[in-house]
């Protein structure tokens, strides 16, 4: 009984966090600079740790948890390549315009 309770509440836990997922990415899409915010480590860390918990749900075998959670895999891999391409590109200019 213990087990149906704690998939149940990762189930609402994960539908809560997949509505979260898509309100991120309508603003994303709205304005893509919003991710210009977010930081390179933080973005890394998040999508580790949400693999995590992708092979957690796994290992319960908690369908819904694992089936929605990698839209929110992909979308913290996507912030994280998109911030460190934003970092890489900044420090591409700072070296431009120190050198001449």
């Amino acid at each position: 009984m213990d087990a149906y309770i704690a998939n149940l509440a990762l189930d609402l836990a994960s539908i809560i966090n997949f509505v979260a997922l898509l309100l991120m990415l309508r603003a994303v899409i709205k304005n893509r600079k919003v991710l210009r915010g977010y930081s390179i480590v933080g973005s890394f860390l998040t999508f580790v740790s949400i693999v995590g918990f992708e092979i957690a749900y796994y290992l319960l075998g908690n369908v819904v948890g694992f089936a929605l959670g990698w839209a929110t895999v992909a979308f913290w891999f996507i912030a994280f390549v998109y911030s460190l391409r934003q970092r890489l590109k900044e420090t591409t200019k700072q070296k431009e315009k120190v050198e001449p």
